[in-house]
């Protein structure tokens, strides 16, 4: 493994932002493949996929100075090539539908595809020609503010200056007599017999002082989604993705669920240029229905909107209400005067989904277990009569529902199986 190879994501910033082209080499052996990826499947061709990806890894060079934390690097990379490639996808109209376009950069059911090799060095030769260099290090902004109205106040009093001479000619010098001795205020060298000139004063130009506001170098706010597809998968609760702004100007956002079932950390705010904000998000399972989760997020900020669906499923096992023994206590068989040897199970089964069956399982004392089917009697009610029983025992009797989604809920129910009197 190489030098760079070991760097973090952190320290490869840091290293190109220091003048290290071999790091920005490493950060394109890092992601240049995924990226590639993406854009096949976005837009469905080799060479625009090629050139989409060339064009984000430019973007990335040219706006590093940009990325305010270096450890949000991937989602902030990603965001760019995501953007790039759905633009160029709308132009050439080759872009699956939206709907249909589910795979992620983060997706770990992306299939990576090997960038092409020859892209790897149009790249980094682009690199090195200046695209994407980075600037030196700026002055603090207060600094900048203070010598730019600096210059400006300058320039106004050379052109003042020019203005007056062209119009009010400056006064010819003067001659005043020199007073022998020493001078007020100086060392005691004297002056005899001597004139001094003195030249017309001027004007002095004060710089004035820092504007209230400024204007934001850069272009406007770009802000994109570090995924369009949220999977909770069958059992998740909790989630997050990364909204990153690579645009030159702080921007704004609202985020709206079309679910009560989904909290989101926060739900408006801004994004400031280079910088990445996550959201953490919460799914309610008591709060959805059984099946299918389908629901969507979407970003709203002046340049539009991210819609992000939100995907998984949610299973519910049958629930089983009140399950009861009439009569709770029978006879066991083998006697002509033993003539309670049965007894009725009765249950309320209640499920989002359309059941499958509903079973009694039970122990007749000796030999195997056995399953009676229970009979709907209307209002979710099931019943079923067993028996008889060949031992005393307490039987072991379990209502067993199953819906057609493969669920199985079940409750047990006491049955005391005594000797005949």
């Amino acid at each position: 493994m190489s030098d760079i190879e070991r760097l973090t994501v952190t320290e490869l910033v840091a290293a190109y932002r220091a003048g290290n082209r071999g790091a920005f080499a490493g950060i394109y052996d890092r992601y240049a493949d995924r990226i590639f990826s993406y854009n096949v499947t976005v837009l469905r061709d080799r060479e625009d996929a090629a050139d989409a990806t060339h064009d984000a890894f430019i973007e990335a060079a040219t706006r590093m100075d940009q990325l305010q934390r270096p450890e949000q690097l991937r989602p902030w990379l990603f965001a760019i090539a995501r953007n790039e490639a759905h633009a160029r996808g709308r132009h050439r109209s080759r872009m699956r539908p939206e709907e249909d376009l589910s795979e992620s950069l983060d997706d770990p059911d992306l299939v990576v595809i090997p960038a092409p090799a020859a892209l790897r060095p149009r790249v980094l030769d682009k690199v090195d020609e200046g695209v994407g260099a980075v600037p030196p290090p700026s002055l603090p902004p207060e600094w900048i503010r203070i010598g730019i109205f600096a210059a400006v106040a300058l320039v106004v009093g050379l052109i003042g200056l020019a203005v007056s001479a062209q119009f009010d000619p400056l006064p010819a010098p003067s001659t005043v007599p020199v007073a022998e001795g020493p001078v007020a205020g100086g060392d005691s060298t004297t002056t005899t017999g001597a004139t001094a000139t003195t030249a017309p004063s001027s004007t002095s130009t004060t710089a004035a002082g820092p504007p209230t506001s400024t204007t934001a170098a850069g272009g406007p706010a770009a802000i994109g989604a570090s995924t369009d597809t949220v999977n909770f998968g069958g059992d998740g609760t909790v989630a997050e993705f990364d909204l990153t702004n690579t645009g030159g100007r702080t921007g704004e956002w609202t985020l709206v669920s079309s679910t009560d079932a989904i909290a989101v950390s926060v739900g408006s705010g801004e994004v400031g240029a280079g910088d990445t904000v996550t959201i953490d998000l919460s799914l309610n399972r008591d709060e959805i229905e059984e099946g299918e989760i389908a629901e969507t997020l979407t970003v709203t900020w002046a340049g539009g909107q991210i819609p992000i669906s939100v995907v998984g499923t949610h299973e519910a096992n049958p629930v089983i209400h009140n399950p009861q023994a009439s009569p709770p206590s029978v006879d066991v068989s083998g006697s002509p005067d033993c003539l309670n040897t049965q007894t009725t199970i009765s249950a309320r089964v209640r499920d989002a989904s359309p059941l499958e069956s509903v079973i009694v399982r039970w122990s007749p004392g000796s030999g195997p277990e056995r399953e009676t089917p229970m009979g709907p009697i209307g209002n979710d009610m099931f019943e079923a009569v067993i028996g008889p029983f060949t031992a005393v025992q307490t039987a072991s009797v379990r209502v067993v529902a199953f819906d057609d989604r493969g669920n199985a809920g079940g409750a047990n129910i006491p049955v005391a199986v005594v000797a005949c009197p």
